[in-house]
């Protein structure tokens, strides 16, 4: 129980260290090939989900991003960031097998350090301004 405590006391430090921070920029290719920098994203609320193909509650919790994904669409950007391939076929066999349209961009190191990715899923909220205005860490009901 005191290891349970410590780690969710932890959780709640490291995501409070992000609070009103600028959003850290990155240049991440897509499923297509196609590059999209967070900079060029300005002026739109953005959602990054970090996520796994191997991640079971990764893919528990997609088809419920889809959901708003399409409830938003046009208001709210949303991207899944995949962290544990390159595989474009792959990336885009488990979206079809999962049941999400939303793009996904391939992750690297770089940004999972940025972020401080240390488990899946991962659900950021960018504000207009850049800022992180909420953080996700786990599933979410």
């Amino acid at each position: 129980m005191k290891r349970l405590i410590a780690t969710v006391f932890v959780l709640l430090l490291y995501s409070f260290s992000f609070a009103a921070m600028k959003a850290p920029d990155f240049e991440l290719k897509d499923e297509d090939g196609k590059v999209v920098k967070l900079s060029d994203l300005k002026n739109d609320i953005v959602v990054l989900n970090f996520w796994a193909t191997t991640c079971h509650s990764c893919r528990k919790e997609l088809p419920d991003l889809e959901k708003l994904y399409q409830q938003y669409k046009g208001k709210v950007k949303f991207y899944g960031i995949v962290i544990d391939t390159d595989d474009p076929k792959k990336i885009k066999n488990v979206k079809k097998e999962i049941g999400f349209s939303f793009p996904v961009l391939i992750g690297n190191y770089q940004v999972n350090e940025k972020y401080r990715i240390i488990g899946t899923p991962i659900t950021y909220v960018i504000g207009k301004d850049n800022t992180i205005v909420k953080i996700f860490i786990g599933p979410q009901p």
